[in-house]
């Protein structure tokens, strides 16, 4: 028998175990994202940010958002003084269901009167949509027949029925296509996908080709290094920003609400932290292919924790935290707020926020991981 493969494939386990980061990388990687997104993924959407509007203001309608509550479906995160401030709770991100109480809710209710109450839904999310419209019909069902029997009850078989009737009114989206949600999030997966991998390999490349010592000689200043490899490919992530705007405008009809010149301009910050984050990359490497490898293991946990693909609210409080500091959790309100619900500067505010400290930590961690020697 030909022993000359067995022999290959021993040489070739033996670099692998000088190798150390990419043996680290295919033994213990697969097992930490394993264990985290088995604990952070979960469909059933839960702890719904709800604001209430109530017009009755009495025992019974404090009696009835509570209960909302108490699903463990929806968290109330404040109230509404009129629409207008329902319509701002929406529009930065900061709620995704309100509930409206009538004025005359518990006088309705006291004389056998249906009465009404409207739940007004972020349909920008047609996930939220279907659980939240669900719950809420459920939970009011409930209680309309224990009004009911209560009543008959007292009045005998005769009695006219007491319901609580539901008004669902879905904004933003209220077709609850699935283009109009995945298509703008698209637009912050491709640019993650392509400026990390771009840059990862950046000083890779530069190593792997012997050109590392010129840039040693050379009287550039790591943050000036750092900065010089970003620059050239924010123009190809907005080319590339332009083109996905464009073919999702002209094929699957997805809105723009807002205004354009905005998320240009707040696109800016978030391209560069993937920039910065593909330099960090590069520093870690010593060739291009552990670059690539780092850069597919990143993707993964960027796609499915950012709330991409499943309800951000639906994952555990830790996992919410640790996706805080991806920068694809910032970018994805800010796009689906501008391009789906008009949201304005002052709405996203915080997000643009937290994307400028990613960004300036990205760029002094690279800067400081790159050592002006040969390795």
């Amino acid at each position: 028998m030909n022993r000359r493969p067995w022999v290959i494939a021993k040489k070739e386990l033996l670099q692998l175990r000088r190798d150390r980061l990419t043996l680290a990388m295919m033994l213990i990687l697969p097992v930490m994202q394993l264990l985290l997104f088995g604990y952070a993924i979960n469909t059933d959407v839960r702890n719904i940010p709800t604001v209430v509007y109530d017009q009755d203001r009495t025992a019974a309608s404090r009696d009835l958002a509570q209960s909302l509550r108490a699903t463990g479906f929806y968290d109330l995160v404040g109230e509404a003084q009129d629409y207008d401030e329902i319509e701002h709770a929406l529009r930065a991100g900061r709620a995704r269901v309100a509930l409206v109480i009538p004025a005359r809710y518990s006088s309705g209710l006291t004389r056998g009167q249906p009465t009404q109450v409207q739940l007004i839904v972020d349909g920008s999310d047609p996930q939220t949509v279907a659980s939240a419209t669900n719950t809420a019909a459920s939970l009011v069902a409930a209680r309309s027949s224990q009004l009911m029997v209560k009543r008959l009850a007292r009045a005998g078989t005769g009695a006219p029925m007491v319901p609580i009737e539901l008004e669902p009114n879905t904004w933003y989206n209220p077709d609850l296509r699935t283009a109009v949600y995945i298509v703008p999030g698209l637009v912050g997966v491709i640019l993650t996908m392509t400026m990390v991998m771009l840059t990862a390999m950046a000083i890779a490349r530069e190593r792997e080709r012997g050109t590392l010592e010129q840039l040693i000689v050379s009287p550039v200043k790591n943050i000036e290094l750092v900065l010089g490899k970003i620059v050239p490919y924010i123009a190809i992530g907005y080319v590339q920003m332009t083109l996905i705007l464009l073919a999702g405008r002209v094929v699957f009809d997805v809105p723009l609400v807002g205004s354009l010149a905005m998320l240009y301009g707040l696109a800016f910050v978030f391209i560069a932290a993937n920039l910065a984050l593909g330099l960090f990359f590069s520093t870690l490497a010593k060739t291009q292919q552990q670059a690539m490898q780092m850069s597919f293991f990143f993707m993964l946990p960027n796609i499915l924790l950012s709330g991409f693909m499943f309800p951000f609210e639906a994952m555990p409080r830790p996992a919410q935290w640790l996706s805080q500091a991806l920068p694809l959790t910032h970018f994805l309100r800010i796009v689906r707020g501008i391009t789906l619900r008009g949201a304005n500067f002052h709405d996203l505010s915080s997000e643009l926020a937290a994307m400028a400290l990613i960004l300036a930590v990205l760029v002094t961690v690279a800067s400081l991981r790159f050592s002006k020697k040969l390795a």
